[in-house]
């Protein structure tokens, strides 16, 4: 099973925290999908504890993953508009 999101906020804290692991980023021209392998289907309850203020990570861990996916995102996002969004 999957979770998927394009809340790079919420895809760093849920590194950071260990919570699940990252798959692979899809991406479009204009957006970019995190995907995560999340076998026990927990992606959502996640989401929750992140948008409520209860998944807690350390700061610096949090700066460091979103700097990474920020970076990844870039990267791939650069391709596929040189690809035609493919």
């Amino acid at each position: 099973m999957e979770f998927c999101t394009t809340n790079l906020p919420l895809a760093a804290a849920i590194i950071a925290a260990n919570k699940l692991s990252l798959l692979r980023i899809d991406s479009t021209d204009k957006q970019a999908t995190l995907v995560f392998d999340d076998p026990s289907s927990e992606g959502s309850a996640h989401e929750l504890a992140y948008l409520s203020g209860h998944l807690l990570v350390p700061a610096n861990q949090y700066n460091m993953q979103l700097r990474a996916l920020r970076r990844a995102i870039e990267v791939k996002l650069s391709a596929a508009r040189k690809n035609g969004g493919k």
